[in-house]
């Protein structure tokens, strides 16, 4: 490599008639052992192959801090973490299914079961963990995406400083190191800030570093989301939904409005479900009785967003379980009936008060079962 004292290969992006060629030389920088820097959505970096030891090597040097934090490594997709994080844990998870891609690194300790990370050259593996810890982050970033895309295995990255020590957002301060092979400018960075670094421990998550992503929305994503389906939307689901609601803030103690910020968000949809139709008015006298509401309630259909987020869907009936899965089979795995023991809840559309007031009933008692196999125990009666 050069002994220059700039980057080997400076390229802007801007003067580039086709970016897919820019892709294909940093692809075979990195499998060269070459250093590239680059821009991600949030600032600049510097990235190598976690295959190639000496690129690594100096990847880590150019990082310029004696601190014996991890290197991050960059992953295609959410569905790869549990191969680089055996046992992934669930929130580990569902933070790696709702905020990527995007400006969020996830910190796991490394487990002794073998994985993928095992399985990198034994140089590799103290440089990317020096304590024993795995950072992986997925980025939105197109050429990043694009160049991943080529490569066999992860890339290590880490961030480039200014002079001054902060968050490079531009290219410029790459020109000053001559251990960089190659340099892609493409002007500033999206989002000019650093990603938010996230500590996985158990069931638990924290902090380690501030950036894009704040601590509300990590709250909201990293929750428990419960979806409840039925045909049109406006009757049992949202009755479902409405009703969970209440039996969740009972048990945690806390006001409906509370819910996300305490780890849970219940949603609901149709299989056959027009856009923005109230409930039903039985459905929606019955709630009110009952302590919930559903006056701002307006249908929608069933989302691939919903089944792929949701980490439990509970249908009405087999029919509706029937139409989920033959929309998302992958969705098998965190869907059931509502009645855990098989039985459908019959639609009390065009019936009276009375079969919606029986029908939310049902659907009372068959969540209580559910949220007692979720673990959200039931809070103890006050004593004065």
């Amino acid at each position: 490599m050069t002994d220059s004292p700039s980057p080997s290969q400076w390229i802007d992006l801007s003067q580039c008639d086709d970016a897919r060629d820019v892709v294909h030389q940093a692809v075979a920088c990195l499998a060269q052992g070459g250093v590239v820097g680059l821009a991600s959505e949030t600032v600049y970096c510097l990235a190598a192959s976690a295959l190639n030891p000496p690129g690594v090597a100096r990847l880590r040097a150019l990082r310029g801090d004696a601190e014996p934090r991890p290197l991050t490594l960059l992953l295609k997709g959410a569905s790869e973490a549990g191969d680089w994080v055996p046992d992934l844990p669930a929130i580990g998870a569902r933070l790696a299914r709702r905020c990527w891609p995007g400006p969020v690194s996830l910190v796991f300790p490394r487990s002794g079961r073998e994985g993928l990370f095992e399985r990198l050259p034994e140089a590799v593996k103290p440089m990317i963990s020096p304590e024993g810890e795995v950072a992986l982050r997925c980025p939105e970033n197109l050429l990043m995406r694009q160049i991943l895309q080529f490569c066999p295995a992860p890339l290590v990255l880490s961030l480039v400083r200014n002079p001054d020590g902060s968050p490079a957002t531009t290219a410029e301060p790459l020109r000053a190191m001559a251990d960089v092979d190659m340099a892609i400018d493409s002007g500033p960075s999206r989002l000019g800030r650093v990603a938010t670094v996230v500590r996985i421990d158990g069931d638990r998550w924290s902090i380690a570093r501030e950036g894009v992503v704040d601590e509300g929305t990590l709250t909201r994503r990293s929750g428990i989301v419960l979806g409840f389906i039925c045909t049109g939307n406006t009757c049992r689901s949202p009755m479902a939904e409405a009703i969970c609601k209440v039996l969740l803030a009972r048990r945690l103690g806390c006001a409906i409005g509370d819910l996300e910020s305490r780890g849970f968000l219940v949603v609901s949809a149709g299989v056959a479900a027009s856009h923005g139709a109230p409930a039903a008015p039985h459905a929606v006298e019955i709630l009110r009785a009952m302590g919930g509401t559903l006056d701002q309630h307006r249908s929608r259909p069933v989302s691939l967003d919903l089944l792929q987020q949701a980490d439990r869907l509970f249908a009405m009936t087999s029919d509706h379980l029937e139409a989920l899965l033959a929309a998302a089979p992958d969705a098998a795995a965190h869907s059931s009936l509502l009645d855990s023991e098989g039985g459908d809840v019959p639609d009390p559309i065009g019936a009276d008060q009375l079969t919606y007031r029986r029908t939310a009933e049902t659907i009372e008692r068959l969540l209580a079962r559910r949220l007692d196999e979720l673990g959200v125990p039931p809070r103890p009666p006050q004593t004065a």
